[in-house]
């Protein structure tokens, strides 16, 4: 009875597709295939075009993001606010970078140039809108500063970039060519379909590409179709797919337009000649309708007899398939390949080798996910489907099906956002050089807490470079990750006071003084005075308590003020000014710090104390711009108040050291600074 059926089947479907449609193209064919043709070509113009749109919108989404990280970054905000140089390397860093950045400006909140990246500019920013904030992307512009066409993406600089409070200090805004060889102008250029262009129009309707015969101009005519492109495309519901698309003809040219994702006052075109959709077609089917009549005719003689001798064959297949692929069926049922040699034995017999590579394959990936430590996943790009390993699921708080591996979406919603910004462009990454990667990142657990993982992941891709498979492991390295951490904090740290120790204070004065640029720099070199009366009289715990009353007191002279404090050893601590206030009247902070600790402390034992110590005062440029010399004419100042009296401050002069104030017996200065002691 199937054998039948089958046969029935097969018979009459060969009928429909064979002799039927030879009848049916005979009377309609020639007008059904040129349809045909301009409906595939203009399904083609759209999907290319729709295909160049995502690449631009790529370029975009690229420099909104550049401009969106300078915005955040403390030496810009400091140049938007003070002005200076704080910020001209990280310009200089990303103007290099990238070859289409003409300029990347630092403007003031009244157009004002603060910084650029080329380093020649200034004056007023050239397209500044007085009227209201700058656009995140402008339209194209003629530059008289730069000698070209280019249009610019600006982001405003918050004095709280988190909370975008404190008022907008002005603008990150970088200048991009547009130029044939830029990535914009590759991206745009060429043609397809015969001889379609692809048109980028801005706000404006400007062309920044215009096709060599005339099609579209300058200013991004065709017609008079300009107009009706942004009435058409301005209300779309989703603008990354066919829904968002406006397609239509206009004389001799059909045109598909859309709106660029993320600069939805842009628009794109792709236009082409009415040519380029039909006349194929025309010209061919008229001839070859009867040559498909008698073709079909022959083959359904042939196929029916072919039909009788494999049907049963194809029968048992279709019942082995369909028992594979039934809930019933499982993974140990196999063809009965009998001892013939057709062609269908050796399909079968094939079959049956794959499905039992295929279930080894399984168990084996089975068995290693459920015995490895690591957390697995993998991104099928064909099925869009995420595999996550059950050790995974147990350990975070995800949903595998919401995942979607190609826009980043999987883990970022258990990272702080700069985790998830950062795994973002590394998944990006990934994907645009169909390489692999590795990088750290902090995930909340299911239980809230916060551990750090190692992600190494790897995209493999098919013969022509197309993106298959992301496999990606994930590894709890939280122990490890911790202790290199408190080992880190605890070499730069001095472990009584808790402040930087000799060399990490040091590290960072050399820093400080590299950076300064105009600004000025004081340091500030104290001794306790007749620390060794305290430790013998009281004991070594209450010297111990002095030594953290002092680095507790003058924390707070340099905390949140710009500056940092260390510990050298035993009674002796330095400190680095650089805010300009605080310079102009170290001084008077030297007589506040004297003063607090000679009001002493009361001891656990119940004693008050009172501190005395001897301050000796450093400044940059006045006195040096040298680390070791200043750190020496700070501890001079500091044994010209010892040798006077203590309990005091002194302000260096050449004439301490030149009449033998201070005698530097270890040679700690004139030798350069000494590695760090054990106390």
């Amino acid at each position: 009875m199937g054998n039948a059926k089958l046969k029935f089947s097969l018979t009459l479907i060969l009928l429909v597709f064979a002799i039927v449609p030879a009848l049916v193209v005979g009377a309609v064919g020639t007008f059904s295939i040129i349809s045909y043709e301009k409906s595939a070509k203009i399904d083609t113009l759209k999907t290319v075009s729709l295909s160049k749109s995502s690449a631009i919108d790529q370029i975009f989404t690229d420099y909104i993001s550049i401009t969106s990280t300078l915005s955040k970054l403390q030496p810009v905000i400091e140049t938007a606010s003070e002005g200076g140089e704080a910020a001209d390397d990280i310009l200089d860093s990303f103007d290099a970078a990238d070859k289409d950045i003409i300029d990347i400006l630092i403007i003031g909140s009244t157009g004002n140039i603060l910084a650029s990246g080329t380093g020649s500019m200034n004056g007023s920013f050239e397209h500044f809108n007085a009227d209201g904030a700058m656009p995140t992307v402008s339209a194209l512009k003629s530059w008289e500063s730069y000698k070209t066409d280019a249009f610019f993406v600006s982001k405003p600089i918050y004095a709280d970039p988190d909370t975008k409070t404190g008022g907008e200090l002005g603008y990150v805004c970088a200048v991009i060519s547009v130029a044939p060889e830029s990535s914009i102008g590759q991206a745009i250029s060429g043609t397809y379909l015969g001889n379609a262009h692809y048109v980028l129009l801005d706000e404006e309707g400007n062309a920044v590409n215009f096709s060599g015969d005339g099609a579209v101009t300058r200013d991004g005519s065709f017609g008079s179709t300009k107009d009706e492109i942004f009435a058409n495309t301005g209300n779309v519901s989703d603008i990354n797919g066919y829904d968002s698309m406006y397609t239509a003809g206009m004389g001799r040219y059909e045109y598909s337009a859309g709106i660029i994702p993320n600069v939805t006052s842009w628009r794109w075109v792709g236009i082409a000649d009415n040519s380029n959709f039909g006349g194929f077609a025309a010209s061919t089917n008229l001839i070859g309708w009867g040559v498909i009549a008698a073709v079909c005719i022959i083959i359904s003689i042939i196929a029916m007899v072919i039909i009788a001798k494999f049907v049963g064959k194809m029968h048992d297949m279709l019942k082995t398939m369909s028992a594979i692929g039934s809930d019933e069926g499982g993974t140990e049922i196999r063809f009965d390949v009998k001892k013939g040699r057709s062609e269908l034995d050796d399909i079968q017999r094939s079959f049956n080798d794959l499905l039992d590579e295929i279930y080894l394959s399984e168990e084996r990936h089975r068995t290693i996910a459920e015995l490895s430590d690591n957390m697995l996943f993998e991104w099928d790009f064909h099925k869009e489907f995420m595999y996550v390993s059950p050790n995974t699921l147990a350990k975070f708080s995800l949903r595998p099906s919401d995942s979607t591996l190609s826009n980043g979406k999987f883990i970022d919603s258990l990272m702080n956002q700069d985790d998830a910004d950062r795994y973002k462009r590394d998944i990006n990454g990934l994907l645009k050089n169909k390489n692999s990667f590795s990088a750290e990142y902090q995930l909340t657990t299911v239980h809230g807490t916060v551990i750090w993982v190692l992600l190494r992941a790897v995209c493999i891709t098919d013969r022509l470079g197309e993106p298959l498979r992301v496999i990606g492991v994930m590894t709890d390295i939280d122990n490890e990750k911790k202790l290199e951490l408190q080992l880190s904090e605890r070499a730069s740290y001095d472990f009584l006071s808790q402040l930087f120790n000799r060399n990490t204070f040091i590290r960072t004065f050399i820093s400080e003084l590299e950076r300064r640029g105009q600004n000025k720099v004081g340091v500030m070199f104290l001794d306790v005075d007749d620390f060794k009366f305290i430790n013998d009289r009281y004991g070594h715990s209450v010297g111990d308590e002095v030594i953290r009353f002092v680095a507790d007191t003058i924390r707070t002279k340099v905390d949140g003020r710009g500056g940092f404090a260390g510990r050298f050893g035993g009674d002796e601590f330095v400190l680095c000014y650089t805010n300009q206030e605080d310079i102009a009247n170290l001084e008077n902070i030297a007589m506040d710090i004297i003063d607090q600790l000679n009001n002493g402390y009361t001891t656990s034992d119940g004693m008050l104390i009172n501190v005395k110590i001897s301050i000796g005062i450093a400044f940059c440029p006045e006195h040096s711009d040298d680390a070791n010399v200043m750190l020496s004419y700070a501890d001079t100042a500091m044994y010209f108040v010892k040798k006077n009296g203590k309990m005091n401050y002194h302000v260096y002069m050449p004439e301490d050291s030149a009449s033998g104030e201070y005698v530097d017996p270890e040679g700690y200065y004139s030798n350069g600074i000494p590695e760090e002691t054990e106390q």
